[in-house]
C-alpha cells in the first residue's frame, strides 16, 4: 500500500510542476505599435471573465505605453455578435478612442487570431506587437507564433486570484488544446503557401 501513496505523491508533484511551468512564463510588456487581444468564447453577447481579464490588461497597457492601436481579435463563436465587436465596445466604454481599436472578426481559434491580426497589422503598416492573453494560454500562443514566423511580446494578468479562480481548470485543458492546435497550424500554413 505504500506504493499507492508514492504514486499519488508523484502525480501531485507532476501536476504542480506543470502548473508552475505553464504560469511562470516570462512576460515583456512594453512599447509596441499594437496590442493584440486574443478572443475568448463569449456566450449570449456577454464577455467571459477570462476575456474581461484580457481586456482590462490591454486597457492598462494602453494607458501605460500609448500604443498606436489595440487589435481585438475574435469572430462570432459563441454568440451572434463577434468577440471583436464585444471587445471593442467594452474598451470604448472604458475610454479608449474607437478609432484606436481595430477589429479582426473572422477568426475562430488562436491560430486564426494571429494570422488575421498579422494581416491587419500589414494593412495598417504596424511593425511591432504585444499579445494580451491569459497566463495559461501564453506558452501555446508562443509556439503558434514561432510556427507562423511571428515575433512579439506578451502581457497577462499574473494574479493568484485569477489563476486559482478561473485558470486552473483551463491549465489542464491546454494539453488537449495543444494537441488540437497542431493540425490547425499545419492546415493554415498549407493554405498560406497555396
Amino acid at each position: 500500500m505504500v506504493w499507492i501513496g508514492w504514486i499519488i505523491a508523484i502525480a501531485a508533484m507532476t501536476a504542480l510542476a506543470y502548473i508552475c511551468w505553464l504560469h511562470a512564463v516570462i512576460l515583456q510588456p512594453g512599447k509596441a505599435d499594437a496590442l493584440i487581444v486574443l478572443g475568448y468564447v463569449s456566450k449570449n453577447g456577454r464577455i467571459h471573465p477570462l476575456l474581461k481579464e484580457r481586456l482590462d490588461e490591454a486597457y492598462k497597457r494602453f494607458q501605460q505605453y500609448g500604443h498606436k492601436y489595440i487589435i481585438v481579435s475574435g469572430g462570432a463563436v459563441g454568440s451572434r455578435c463577434s468577440e471583436a465587436e464585444l471587445m471593442k465596445k467594452y474598451l470604448v466604454e472604458k475610454g479608449i478612442p474607437a478609432k484606436r481599436v481595430l477589429k479582426e472578426d473572422k477568426s475562430h481559434n488562436t491560430v486564426q487570431n494571429l494570422i488575421f491580426s498579422k494581416q491587419l497589422m500589414e494593412q495598417y503598416r504596424l511593425k511591432s506587437f504585444m499579445i494580451i492573453t491569459n497566463l495559461f494560454h501564453v506558452r501555446r500562443t508562443k509556439y503558434i507564433m514561432h510556427r507562423l514566423g511571428m515575433n512579439g511580446g506578451f502581457s497577462a494578468n499574473r494574479s493568484f486570484r485569477s489563476i486559482v479562480g478561473y485558470q486552473l481548470k483551463l491549465t489542464f485543458l491546454e494539453i488537449r488544446a495543444f494537441r488540437l492546435t497542431l493540425p490547425i497550424i499545419k492546415r493554415e500554413i498549407n493554405d498560406q503557401n497555396n
